[in-house]
Order: C-alpha cells, then sequence, then structure tokens
C-alpha cells in the first residue's frame, strides 16, 4: 500500500512537470489545434525525443498532463496523495473528455468525495453517473450518435482463432449477452466436458446460424425514478450489470412493447427499493431486492453481477440466520465457497490431535491460529465487513447511486406534483 502511495506521489509530481514544460512551449496564433490543446504544435514531439516514443505517444501524454492539471485539480490532489491511482485518473479524464472544464471539475470532486471505490469497474461506473447528471443534454445527444454508429467487427487472432464483436445500445446488449449465457447455462450436464465460456461459444455460433435452440424468458431490470419515466428529469436511471444509462434510453425502453423490463422505483425521501413489481413467489421479489440493492458480487473489489451470484445467508441458516434482507447477500460462486472455507476447522489428527497442513500429510501447525480463514458480517442491510485471515477488515457498501441521482429529483418531481393537484382542487371560501 505504501509503495503504491509513493509511485502515485511522483506520477503527480511527473503530471505537474510536464504541465509546466507545456507552458513554456505556448502555440503560436496560425496553430488552432495548439491553441485548443493548450501548447505548441511541437512540443509533443520534443517530449517524445527525450523519453523515446512516438511523437503521437508525446502528444497524448502532453495533452493528458495539462488537461488533468487544468480541469481536475481535485483529482490531482488526490492522485499526489495516494488516494487515486493513475489508472482511475485515466479513466476519469477519459470519461469527462466531452465536458467543459466547470463540468469536468464537478464530476471529479464529487466522485472523489467517496474515495476511488472497490474497482476499477465501479469507480468508472460512478463517474459515467456523474457526468449523465452535469450533462444530461450532451449525454443524450452522444447516445444518439453512438447508436448510429453500432456495428459488429470482426479481428484475426493467433493460433486459428478469430473474434466477432458487436457494438449495440447497453439494453440490447445486456438482454443478447443473458439469453446466451442461460441457455449456455441450460446446455451443460454431467456428460458435458465444456466449460461455460465454450457453451457461450457454442450457444453464440449456434443462434447466429438459425440452429433451433430452448426458448428462454430474458428480463431486464431497471433502476429508474417515476420523474424519469414521465419524462420530467433527465437524470439517469440504472440497468444492473451495465450501470447508468440516460433517461432517453429507459423512456424508449418504456416504450418499446417488445422490450421485457422489470421496473423498480425508488423512496424519494430514503432512496430505498420502494417497490419491486412482484411475481407470483415472494421469495423472488426478496431475490430481485437483494441483487438491485448489491449489483455485484460483495466480496471487495468483485464485478461479478449478482444476478449470476449465488444469495448467501451472511449468518449460516443452520445457525439460526434469517432468510430476510438483512440477512442476504449475493456472492460469487469463488466468493462464496471463500467465505464458508472460513467456517470450516482445520482437520486433526486422530492420533496425536495435531493440526495437518492440507497437501502436506505428517505435518502439524505450530499454532492453529494460522488456519484462520475469511470472515464475514453484514452490521445494516447492504453493508459489508469482510475480515482477512491476517485480522485486516474491508467495508462493502451498496453503490450511492439510489441517493446520488433519484432523491433530489423526486423531491422536487413531488413538490411539483403536489403544487398541481392544489391547483386542481376546487378552494373551499371560508
Amino acid at each position: 500500500m505504501e509503495i503504491g502511495r509513493e509511485i502515485a506521489r511522483w506520477e503527480a509530481a511527473r503530471l505537474l512537470v510536464r504541465a509546466r514544460f507545456a507552458q513554456l512551449r505556448p502555440p503560436t496564433e496560425e496553430d488552432e489545434s495548439g491553441v485548443a490543446r493548450g501548447f505548441h504544435e511541437f512540443a509533443g514531439d520534443e517530449l517524445a525525443a527525450e523519453l523515446r516514443m512516438s511523437s503521437a505517444a508525446g502528444n497524448k501524454q502532453l495533452g493528458f498532463a495539462v488537461g488533468v492539471v487544468r480541469r481536475m485539480p481535485a483529482a490531482l490532489t488526490a492522485l499526489e496523495h495516494g488516494e487515486l491511482d493513475s489508472q482511475r485518473l485515466t479513466v476519469l479524464e477519459r470519461l469527462t473528455a466531452n465536458l467543459s472544464d466547470d463540468q469536468a471539475a464537478d464530476v471529479a470532486e464529487t466522485v472523489l468525495r467517496r474515495g476511488g471505490r472497490p474497482s476499477h469497474a465501479a469507480f468508472a461506473a460512478a463517474v459515467r453517473r456523474r457526468v449523465v447528471l452535469v450533462d444530461p443534454q450532451g449525454a443524450e445527444q452522444r447516445r444518439r450518435r453512438a447508436t448510429k454508429a453500432r456495428r459488429v467487427t470482426v479481428r484475426a487472432e493467433p493460433d486459428g482463432m478469430g473474434r466477432i464483436s458487436a457494438s449495440l445500445p447497453a439494453d440490447r446488449m445486456l438482454a443478447a449477452f443473458r439469453r446466451v449465457d442461460l441457455l449456455a447455462r441450460r446446455a451443460g450436464g454431467a456428460q458435458d466436458g465444456r466449460g461455460l465460456e465454450q457453451r457461450r461459444a457454442d450457444v453464440f455460433y449456434d443462434l447466429l446460424m438459425g440452429r433451433d435452440r430452448d426458448r428462454v424468458s430474458i428480463e431486464m431490470q431497471v433502476v429508474v425514478s417515476a420523474s424519469c419515466l414521465l419524462g420530467m428529469s433527465e437524470r439517469p436511471a440504472e440497468l444492473p450489470g451495465y450501470g447508468p444509462i440516460p433517461a432517453g434510453l429507459v423512456r424508449e425502453m418504456a416504450e418499446n412493447p417488445r422490450c421485457t423490463w422489470r421496473r423498480i422505483l425508488m423512496d424519494p425521501p430514503e432512496g430505498r427499493v420502494l417497490e419491486v413489481s412482484r411475481r407470483r413467489f415472494p421469495s423472488a421479489a426478496l431475490a430481485r431486492h437483494v441483487r438491485t440493492r448489491n449489483p455485484t458480487c460483495v466480496f471487495p473489489g468483485c464485478e461479478q453481477p449478482s444476478i449470476h451470484c449465488d444469495l448467501d445467508h451472511t449468518r449460516p441458516h443452520r445457525r439460526g440466520g434469517q432468510t430476510s434482507e438483512r440477512n442476504l447477500g449475493p456472492k460469487c460462486r469463488r466468493h462464496h465457497r471463500l467465505k464458508h472455507s472460513g467456517e470450516k476447522r482445520p482437520r486433526r489428527d486422530a492420533k496425536q490431535g495435531a493440526t495437518r497442513r492440507p497437501g502436506r500429510p505428517g505435518t502439524s501447525s505450530p499454532d492453529q491460529s494460522t488456519q484462520k480463514g475469511w470472515s464475514v458480517c453484514q452490521p445494516r442491510p447492504g453493508h459489508f465487513t469482510w475480515t482477512s485471515p491476517e485480522g485486516r477488515q474491508y467495508e462493502v457498501s451498496p453503490e450511492d447511486y439510489l441517493k446520488e441521482v433519484f432523491i433530489e429529483d423526486d423531491v422536487q418531481f413531488e413538490s411539483k406534483r403536489t403544487g398541481a393537484e392544489r391547483r386542481m382542487t376546487p378552494q373551499t371560501r371560508r
């Protein structure tokens, strides 16, 4: 950890040096692109020659330094203090490239208020969410342009392999993958030697070639405010398993009769899940609630979507743990096993009572405490505290998109609606 902080501090110092170098190489009036970048047309070439890289790379790195120092001072400070790493800073700069300087500064300050998030993917989702909030009109325009640019591409790979990929709107992409995933999981059996990834690839090919497959029901869950659905707000919705999506996309989904989606409305005062439209079995509604509250595996840094995770009892059911939102959380199969491995005691030698080390018959551990595994508790619904074998603790909390995105807007919506109801209600004269 300390080494990482020191590296980040030197990264910040290097950005400041490069930004200062750019100041010493001001653009000429004839060079419009240089004026836009903030440094001379050939300044990047000078940097490239010194660092033994291409001119394009030199200009890119110099532009990155100038942009961070000028547009996101909060991010530079966080990097200098070791609270942010260079990968997260790169994501922040890339996702705010289309914003004004003031908007970019707002995104950086707001997102960094909660730190770097438990993983790079969670940090990127938080940045995308804030970008849509500060620039809803621009986000909608960019979404429409990106939708027009949807495409399928192919690429040669080594060892006689090839890659085919499709760039699609988020809802279509997620629905397509879930169908492939569900069919692949059904295709497995005791005699099937293929792994899940291999079955997905085979299902994908079979579907494209028109081969019959079982029909599966695909359900899309969308976390959305009432004001967004009514067109009174441009605040983003949330697509579990993907992240924030612009308001225009979720309204298109609502208007599309072929889109099978389940609305999840938010409680304005608290930012809690207000209603999950139910099916026949209440247990299914509880499962949706828990998976919406924690959209990924609750182990620190794990990005496995909760829809593909086991719903595990934090306190084991056999020890009195209840099947309720206060005692459930999504865990991917690996971290489900990790949690339960910590509940198992080391096997002891039947004759001598010595603790055996796995894989080394006849040897014993001098201290049984060295065999201690991971443990987890859930002090509040959706909030998990993991303790490592070394005794270090890691906190995992639900993403604050419930409050960051929906509360303020729905309170305004409620105020407008109340005012409208007053105007429509006949006044009784005293």
